[in-house]
């Protein structure tokens, strides 16, 4: 009876150790996901808000490096980036692989899909959005914007949600995008439910369950956004012109 007794400790030490590795590596495992996943959101982010504003030529009239008009706050934020590509069947296609024929590509990032938590692209050229990741829990951006419009010298005063850029008018200019992410786990790895409340940006995100969560923020500039509101080398010029003859 006492080796019996020592047993069925011994085993049950045994199932308690295994569920806990167990634990620990579904915890672990999941959390290389979402690392995963959201380095690979953000870089995608950076990668085309940096490319924002830009033209292949100086003969092509210059998009906005963000088009307010395809942008939107919400519950989850949606962003449209814009530029202008050589019309050559390779560069000119957007973020979906289509092909934008007059060259102008506009790519919008937003949550939503089949789960409503992917971190969709939706390009112009056609087709349907492509979701780059799942289990985005929030998507939140604010605009850096410098007050000087008539001659901009790319410095943010300050940073500003959709609404609150539409609402200053044409007299403002966005300089660059700051975006937060929170990703979620796909299922519960936590040992017990936890009560978080996550700050992503302007707004609180509360969570009540068993999944982890991890937020990604950048702040992003964009090198050709001051040209975009310039519009030519020539006014530059003129603007330097009178700050030294003034």
């Amino acid at each position: 009876m006492i080796a019996g007794a020592l047993g069925l400790i011994l085993s049950a030490g045994i199932i308690k150790l295994f569920i806990g590795s167990n634990q620990n590596y579904n915890l672990q495992y999941e959390l290389s996901n979402i690392q995963e996943d959201g380095r690979f959101a953000m870089m995608f982010l950076e990668d085309e808000l940096q490319r924002g504003g830009w033209i292949d030529d100086f003969n092509s009239q210059v998009p906005p490096a963000i088009s307010l008009a395809q942008s939107s706050d919400g519950v989850t934020d949606r962003v449209a980036i814009s530029y202008k590509t050589e019309i050559n069947g390779v560069a000119n296609r957007d973020c979906n692989g289509s092909v934008v024929a007059d060259g102008y590509v506009t790519n919008q990032f937003f949550v939503g899909g089949a789960t409503g938590e992917e971190f969709l692209c939706q390009g112009n050229g056609g087709g349907a959005a492509q979701p780059l990741i799942d289990g985005v829990k929030n998507f939140q951006v604010l605009y850096g914007v410098e007050t000087n419009g008539q001659c901009p010298d790319g410095a943010v005063n300050q940073y500003m949600t959709h609404d609150q850029v539409v609402a200053a008018g044409p007299g403002i200019l966005v300089v660059s995008v700051r975006v937060a992410l929170i990703l979620g786990s796909e299922r519960n790895v936590l040992d017990v439910v936890e009560a978080n409340t996550y700050d992503i940006l302007d707004t609180q995100m509360d969570t009540n369950d068993q999944l982890a969560y991890r937020t990604f923020q950048q702040t992003i500039f964009m090198p050709n956004a001051l040209y975009s509101t310039a519009g030519n080398p020539d006014k530059g010029i003129t603007c330097l012109a009178g700050a030294v003859g003034g």
